[in-house]
């Protein structure tokens, strides 16, 4: 999947670069064309039914061709996915390539009915013209740019291997795994440039950037992969949590058909399976710490003491069994609403069923790296994220977020949005990218308010209680943080919630129609095009539920919010019919 930076987090990703290399950086000179615009976005059905063509390619070649694009630029487009969900509704991918080389930034999302006629299209693609400058430097100079760019004074490692477009770099310390270097297409109008998209991913402090450079060294646009959520603490008095024992699902079901728990010898403090890798990491290297017990059995029975610190042996086992616990139930609940492997979801194998595989989870309890926090660093499909769960420190003795399902099903959420949509960065991006984990937290849950174990607070690590929160459209500041702007979107789907409970709807439909959802939106998303994917996965019957949720936060129609200079248009009005 391909990403784009908004233009005030280039400018900010400028702001770095300027210090690593002076002020000759051109920024307006070296944006690429495609993060400057919007996905279009097509959802007429009736106009687009007269473009069935018996095949997804040739229907899609037909509706682009009908808005002028000419026989190169089609050719140019390769499928990347290609699914049937459970309404028998087929979902195509594309992405472009020239001369053999991706166009960053460029795709197409395409849904046709049971009968094969289109019912959705988005697509952002540059025009394929012949030409293409040549890059003054290579890969190595590349990384060196990204390394100077986010991690000053770090040095290149070698490298070791070229796969196609891909350069691979040696693994050192520094890093939790080697940097690439892929070579790309920076689209530049009729004349593209090669440039680099380079990924780098420190191991310490799990912080993943996809930064592109273009061909003459400078940074184009510079993308932070890590999710990392910071919360109000209170100091307040802690409290007991009751534990109760559950089972594992047995094998050769759909979800997890290997079941959860790999096979072998397990410890108390290193549990894997398919889905997730759990291990402590108090010390914050990015891998299990010794110790802990053997475990043949399947059993991770250990009890929590709660009166005592969570960094007692007997707690340690606790936070594992549970953040592998909870990990797996957000992965079968998801597959459940079709995060599944054609998705790019989470699991080491994907028994064939598409999409590529050995990229569990890593999920590291009680890291020592910090406090009062945590993290999720997405990488693309085929390679293994990392979840870093930390103590809270608001109490005595402390707490372990571990044990928390708010922050697990929020950490988790990073990654689903970003495997299905994209772009969850910058001001309003990243806003929606908050807001999406909290909501299934809450739906999950079915509690409106986050984080309140972690906290020992009431009200959570919000700003209010989603069921009261008062927050509409206009509301939007970008000073108030992706966090705080975040808020919004959840609160709206809680409305949306609200309504379908009084409508005798359950919260598995709604999941449903929100994950569905994220296959009908474009990358970069506003709250606009969120919503509006929400109404093209949603039947005619529950469409006004949505409306009538969005228009009363002033997201009706005729609302929007501009992506380059935030101006809000607030509307509470809603369609014919609702």
């Amino acid at each position: 999947m391909k990403y784009s930076l908004t233009r005030e987090l280039r400018a900010f990703a400028c702001a770095i670069a300027i210090c690593a290399f002076g002020p000759s950086l051109a920024w307006a000179q070296d944006a690429d064309i495609l993060s400057e615009q919007d996905s279009t976005v097509s959802s007429d059905a009736r106009s687009m039914s007269g473009f069935r063509r018996g095949s997804p390619r040739a229907s899609l070649e037909a509706m682009l061709g009908a808005r002028g694009m000419d026989a190169r630029t089609l050719a140019s487009l390769t499928e990347t996915a290609n699914f049937t969900d459970g309404q028998g509704r087929r979902f195509a991918r594309y992405e472009q390539k020239i001369g053999g080389l991706r166009v960053y930034g460029a795709y197409v999302k395409a849904a046709f009915d049971s009968a094969g006629t289109p019912i959705h299209l988005i697509e952002r693609l540059a025009p394929s013209g012949p030409s293409r400058s040549r890059p003054s430097i290579g890969e190595a100079a590349a990384l060196r740019v990204a390394l100077a760019t986010n991690f000053p004074g770090q040095s290149a490692p070698a490298a070791l291997s070229v796969e196609g477009a891909v350069t691979k770099f040696a693994d050192t310390e520094f890093f939790a795994q080697g940097p690439s270097v892929e070579r790309v297409i920076i689209a530049r109008g009729r004349l593209h440039e090669e440039g680099f998209l380079v990924e780098t991913w420190s191991q310490a402090d799990n912080q993943l950037y996809y930064t592109l450079v273009n061909g003459f060294g400078r940074v184009v646009s510079n993308e932070l992969r890590t999710a990392s959520d910071s919360y109000n603490v209170f100091a307040v008095n802690p409290s007991l949590s009751a534990q109760a024992v559950v089972n594992g699902p047995a094998p050769g079901g759909t979800l997890s058909p290997n079941g959860w728990l790999g096979t072998g010898t397990q410890n108390t403090i290193n549990i894997s399976g398919n889905n997730v890798r759990a291990y402590l990491d108090r010390n914050n290297n990015n891998a299990a710490d010794a110790g802990g017990t053997s475990v043949t059995t399947g059993n991770f029975l250990t009890a929590v003491n709660l009166t005592q610190a969570p960094t007692t042996l007997s707690n340690q086992n606790v936070a594992v069994q549970n953040l592998f616990y909870l990990t797996n139930v957000i992965h079968d609940r998801l597959y459940t609403h079709g995060f599944v492997e054609n998705q790019g979801n989470f699991q080491e194998t994907n028994f064939g069923r598409g999409g590529l595989g050995l990229d569990s989870v890593l999920a590291e309890a009680q890291d020592g790296g910090s406090t009062n926090n945590a993290n999720f660093a997405t990488p693309a499909d085929g390679s293994r994220p990392r979840m870093q769960m930390y103590l809270w420190t608001n109490t005595n003795p402390q707490r372990d977020g571990d044990l928390d399902s708010d922050v697990v099903y929020h950490e988790y959420g990073h990654g689903l949005s970003t495997r299905m949509i994209g772009g969850l960065s910058g001001d309003i991006g990243g806003a929606i990218g908050e807001g999406a984990s909290d909501v299934l937290a809450i739906l999950i849950n079915n509690n409106d308010v986050v984080g309140e174990y972690s906290t020992n607070s009431a009200n959570g690590i919000r700003s209010s209680r989603y069921a009261t929160h008062p927050d509409t459209l206009a509301s939007f500041n970008r000073t108030r943080g992706v966090h705080r702007n975040g808020e919004l979107f959840a609160a709206t789907i809680w409305d949306v919630w609200e309504l379908y409970q009084a409508n005798a709807l359950s919260v598995n439909t709604l999941l449903s129609d929100f994950v569905g959802g994220m296959n009908f939106t474009p990358s970069s998303p506003t709250y606009i095009t969120m919503r509006d994917g929400l109404l093209a996965q949603t039947p005619a019957s529950r469409d006004c539920l949505v409306w009538r949720a969005f228009a009363s936060r002033g997201m009706g129609v005729g609302a929007s919010i501009s992506r380059t200079n935030f101006r809000v248009v607030q509307s509470f009005t809603l369609p014919t019919g609702c």
